[in-house]
């Protein structure tokens, strides 16, 4: 018998807690493991003792490991691994201009031999090869807009909330190369969000559908609301099944994480803020032109920190209007 899944009864007796309460109990877990997930993001080049994220998910050490294994599916030192390997595939591929040993001790690897084991064990191949076929990759666009295997443009996997008292009126969209782009100093953002994990078209309608039942209920989903789509990982670099898609909304200092839902702040400064409108197939051509075209030319390189679509309306018939923030540092 589990006593944690049980509870007494008025009259003595005992039985099994009901589905919503232990819905709400697995939600509090999730949400302690998303408050370490969103640490290691933010400090992956730096040293990621066990002890100091078992006090951010408020676990016993001797625990931890167990806990995180079994609702992320790989251990805690695998996770950390694999994340700082695919950052440092991206990175190459971002910053030309970087050494191979500079990536690696950004990414939070301790040699450069230490990393030219993991990332041949990885992708099979050294990093200095992963760069050299760079220009036959297509990694360079949006997480989830990789083409399809019929060859075909894929429509966007992003699913909006409904916004009240809007209407997204269908209106021409800019041209690709009329896309406005430019440098911005962005505030930080305090969102409230819901993450999912998975392939994008499965993982950013269940995080949107989530978040908007929670928001709706606290006034959150009105015009005035500011929705925001973030895409952690590529994946032509993350298997699939593990990348992780964060619906958000933007929130006051009074709004409090509840079980699933984690708040969060989006780091202000610098950010290349590129206007795009127009249909979903058309977003993985508006972060080629970015990163593969406009970055380059630009004196810039993009900083730490994931790049976020701010919606400004509710798409229709299949058009978007969104501007697209990728934070960055001088080169």
């Amino acid at each position: 018998m589990q006593p944690t899944l049980l509870r007494m009864k008025s009259g003595g007796g005992i039985h099994p807690l009901d589905q919503a309460r232990r819905d709400a109990l697995r939600a509090e877990y999730e949400g302690r493991v998303n408050r370490v997930v969103d640490h290691i993001h933010a400090h992956l080049s730096e040293p990621l003792a066990l002890e100091d994220l078992a006090r951010i998910a408020a676990f016993s050490p001797f625990h931890f490991h167990r806990v995180f294994s079994a609702l992320a599916g790989e251990s805690l030192a695998v996770y950390i691994k694999r994340l700082r390997i695919e950052r440092a595939a991206s990175a190459l591929l971002q910053n030309p201009a970087a050494s191979i040993t500079q990536v690696a001790l950004d990414c939070g690897f301790t040699s450069s031999a230490s990393f030219a084991r993991a990332f041949r064990a990885r992708f099979g191949m050294s990093a200095g090869a992963w760069r050299a076929e760079s220009k036959n990759r297509q990694t360079m666009s949006k997480p989830g807009q990789g083409e399809r295997k019929d060859g075909k443009e894929p429509r966007s996997v992003i699913v909006h909330p409904s916004r009240t008292g809007r209407r997204g009126g269908r209106r021409p969209h800019r041209r690709r190369n009329e896309m406005k782009i430019e440098v911005k100093e962005l505030p930080c953002r305090r969102v409230a969000y819901v993450r999912r994990m998975g392939p994008y078209d499965q993982s950013a309608k269940e995080a949107w559908d989530s978040l908007c039942r929670w928001a709706g209920p606290r006034g959150l989903l009105g015009p005035q609301a500011v929705f925001i789509g973030i895409g952690h990982d590529d994946p032509e670099i993350t298997d699939p099944a593990k990348c992780r898609y964060d619906a958000c909304v933007e929130v006051g200092p009074e709004t409090r994480p509840e079980r699933h839902v984690g708040i969060a702040e989006l780091a202000g400064g610098k950010h290349v803020v590129a206007r795009y409108e127009g249909p979903g197939e058309g977003i993985k051509g508006a972060y080629a032109r970015i990163f593969g075209s406009w970055l380059p030319e630009s004196g810039f390189q993009p900083a730490d920190g994931p790049s976020y679509e701010v919606y400004l309306k509710e798409p229709s018939d299949g058009i978007f209007a969104m501007d697209i923030c990728v934070p960055v540092k001088p080169l």
